[in-house]
């Protein structure tokens, strides 16, 4: 169904707030419509951020006359509300619900389907740039003194945030605790609580990932017939590579297995439960394992390093059939996302699990200290991290993979999602079994947006050295920018 479609859907259901949209340092307001939601920045920035900076619209299914419990839970704190958490302390002197942003992708979404519990003015404040630039810019506007309720943080620098009483409240203080999160994706909560356990973030996606492959080229090269034949050759890096060298051999190196060396440093670096820092120590094992990998792919032509993640290149690389398949998250797949700008809408694109479950990207909501609208900031956080139903519709309306089992459960149970892009396939039927099989206990730190970053370009750049001078040069670089680290 298309996007026009699917909005009237909505709209007819729901009763949309108006709503006020803020960018810094320029105040524009308009009605909650889809259309001005529509004509929001949906555009990708880096690949640490870029999952949240895209419209992840899928090619879904929603009925004209589909129902909603949001406006009943408004009025009345109906029965999907959850009744887990405490008492709100924070107080409610505004009648301003503020949200802070870097991109207006997802809330405008979440815009289009929210009804407000008082009739109050919701608006979020875009303070532009990309998801590693916010992580600077919040700090600004936190401390301006202007008006914050909630901020959405990345999964790259939430930590620094959460880990900061002056930036962020626990969410207790808004009546909302960790058992509202019993149908959430464990690594997501995981990933939202300090370091002394308590919860600071709740987000409203799992942003799990997949590998999507060209079913012709596995056809033609491979003779690969049905996804399930795919997975088992790729089913382990071992696995992968070995279909990567038979790939080389059938094409004669024409066709990489993948396409960028960011793409699969994600999906191989985000499932080792392990930390980049131990205590004020840099664990330089992870940058030596991957760099023997990678080297090994760009030496044999698995994988063309020189190709830079989002870029027209990486682009054309799929349409143009240089490469078997990408690693791609949940918001890589939805309608004008990154699938259709780098596969094509023909359909001859198919989605696995690849050869380990693994995330990229991810936001989650944050509660600023000087909240002043706790009861409406509230419900904001409930309706969209807690609510099945809701979540269930916002899934449906945006292709974005919602943080609830039950939610996604039903969908795929009910069979509601079908994206054209991969022959009709339900990619969330997928990333189902992967968001369930991610684990990050104790394997993330305040540091590792700035060393991963690091980490690729050092490598990327001198890639054509030996592992132990790339490493070593890592190592340097990291400590230079890091002093407090060892």
């Amino acid at each position: 169904m298309s996007k026009l479609k699917r909005t009237l859907a909505l709209l007819a259901t729901f009763a949309v707030a108006s709503t006020a949209f803020v960018a810094c340092g320029k105040k524009e307001e308009s009605n909650n419509s889809s259309a001005d939601n529509n004509a929001a920045n949906n555009s990708v920035a880096d690949d640490n951020n870029a999952g949240n900076d895209a419209n992840s619209d899928a090619d879904s299914d929603v009925d004209s006359d589909v129902e909603s419990d949001v406006d009943s839970d408004s009025e009345d704190g109906g029965d999907d509300t959850p009744a887990t958490g405490g008492d709100i302390s924070l107080p409610d002197t505004d009648d301003v619900l503020t949200i802070v942003c870097w991109t207006d992708s997802d809330l405008s979404n979440m815009f289009d389907i929210y009804t407000p519990v008082q009739a109050s003015e919701v608006k979020y404040q875009n303070c532009g740039g990309n998801g590693t630039e916010a992580s600077t810019q919040y700090a600004n506007y936190l401390n301006s003194g202007d008006d914050v309720d909630l901020f959405v943080a990345e999964a790259g620098w939430i930590l620094n945030y959460i880990n900061d009483d002056t930036m962020s409240a626990p969410l207790s203080d808004l009546g909302i605790s960790t058992a509202d999160y019993a149908d959430a994706y464990q690594y997501t909560v995981e990933i939202g609580t300090d370091n002394n356990g308590v919860l600071k973030g709740a987000s409203w996606q799992a942003a799990a990932g997949g590998w999507v492959y060209n079913a012709d080229i596995a056809k033609e090269y491979l003779g690969v017939e049905s996804e399930e034949d795919m997975q088992a050759k790729v089913s382990s890096w071992d696995n992968f590579k070995a279909t990567a060298e038979e790939l080389k051999a059938a094409t004669d190196g024409a066709v990489t297995m993948t396409c960028t060396l960011p793409g699969l440093w994600q999906a191989y670096s985000t499932a080792l439960n392990a930390s980049w820092v131990d205590g004020t120590t840099i664990n330089t094992s992870i940058a030596k394992d991957f760099t023997e990998m990678a080297k090994e792919y760009a030496d044999n032509g698995y994988v063309d390093p020189s190709i830079e993640q989002w870029k027209t290149e990486w682009e054309n690389w799929g349409k143009d059939g240089k490469t078997l398949g990408y690693f791609f998250s949940t918001w890589c797949l939805g309608e004008g996302a990154q699938l259709d700008t780098c596969c094509g809408t023909e359909g001859n694109w198919r989605i696995i699990q690849g050869p380990q479950e693994y995330f990229w990207g991810g936001s989650w909501l944050c509660v600023s200290p000087n909240c002043n609208t706790a009861t409406e900031a509230a419900n904001f956080i409930r309706t969209f991290t807690c609510n099945a139903d809701t979540m269930e519709e916002y899934a449906l309306y945006s292709g974005d993979f919602a943080n609830n089992k039950v939610a996604m459960n039903k969908i795929i149970a009910d069979g509601s999602n079908s994206n054209s892009s991969l022959g009709g396939q339900d990619q969330f039927a997928i990333l189902a079994d992967v968001a369930a099989g991610i684990k990050m206990s104790d394997s993330i730190s305040k540091y590792d947006q700035n060393l991963k970053d690091t980490f690729l370009t050092i490598l990327k750049d001198n890639i054509n050295e030996d592992t132990d001078t790339i490493v070593e040069k890592f190592k340097a670089q990291a400590l230079a920018d890091n002093t407090d680290l060892s």
